[in-house]
């Protein structure tokens, strides 16, 4: 029997018959971001030409009693996708990283797992200075939304493992904030570990391989957020990175792309998940 099925079994015969929402995850892991995060696998415009979820459920979004989603009241409840559907309101949400990351850390890390929890925090078209402690936005409140979403998912004796972090392309898009986004976000991070001692908080990234389609004039500052990202990632203790531009996809053709171009599809954010979830089990395993 695979680690990934006894797991599975495991969670079913101590919480499945009886789920509710006083059962509480082991391992926590916050998922945070803009849109790929918040995920929009399987989102194209129907027939009326609003964009819609086709509903479509890979293998590795289907649900499981081993993995719980922190939602917008929180409170733990088996994680189904869309994992975002009530915290990035403003937009259609489909298939994220998430689930596959889940998915995952049980398959490889089986019982010691326990039940993972996932805070989706992702908001679809951010820039990062939205996200900033002492942001001059009147209208953005991600960061104290953030941290007391964090605060309150181990409240009841889970442990948050990490900060899964998939954003930047927004930023791309404006040269100002391409040059700023390295300094942002390593006071991003800082001021997050700082407000959320005792607790550990390791970082992985997601190097970013497109920008946001809306770009002004049409600017591409995708390698100066790419090379920010990298230079973080180096730079700032227990931060790593994986680089979505190796995902199964093709940027010439936009293959693994939604029909929008600017999202990926399903197969790609699954496989980003699953990366996210080895390159922590490469490192940090021991603490599950």
């Amino acid at each position: 029997m695979s680690l990934l099925k006894l797991s599975i079994m495991l969670c079913a015969m101590l919480f499945g018959p009886s789920l509710s929402r006083a059962v509480s995850p082991n391992n926590i892991f916050i998922l945070s971001g803009q849109s790929n995060m918040a995920g929009r696998g399987g989102v194209e415009k129907n027939a009326t030409g609003n964009l819609h979820w086709d509903g479509v459920i890979p293998p590795d979004s289907e649900p499981t009693p081993c993995i719980l989603r922190l939602n917008a009241a929180r409170q733990w409840e088996e994680a189904r996708e869309p994992l975002n559907f009530d915290i990035d309101v403003k937009k259609e949400n489909g298939i994220s990283p998430g689930m596959g990351f889940a998915h995952e850390i049980l398959r490889k890390a089986g019982p010691r797992a326990g039940v993972v929890g996932l805070v989706p925090t992702a908001i679809g078209g951010t820039v990062i200075r939205q996200w900033m402690k002492n942001t001059t936005d009147p209208n953005a409140t991600y960061y104290q939304h953030l941290v007391e979403r964090i605060k309150a998912s181990d409240k009841d004796g889970g442990v948050v493992r990490a900060l899964l972090w998939f954003q930047g392309e927004s930023d791309a898009a404006v040269k100002d904030y391409a040059i700023n986004y390295k300094d942002n976000l390593k006071t991003l991070i800082n001021d997050l570990r700082n407000d959320l001692k005792p607790r550990f908080l390791p970082v992985i990234l997601v190097k970013i391989a497109i920008y946001d389609f809306f770009a002004v004039n049409g600017t591409d500052n995708l390698s100066t957020v790419r090379a920010a990202q990298e230079a973080v990632s180096n730079e700032v203790p227990d931060v790593s990175i994986i680089d979505s531009w190796k995902l199964p996809m093709n940027l010439t053709t936009r293959e693994g792309f939604n029909l929008d171009r600017g999202h990926f599809n399903s197969t790609v954010l699954l496989t980003a998940g699953r990366w996210l979830a080895d390159t922590y089990l490469s490192r940090y395993s021991q603490l599950l």
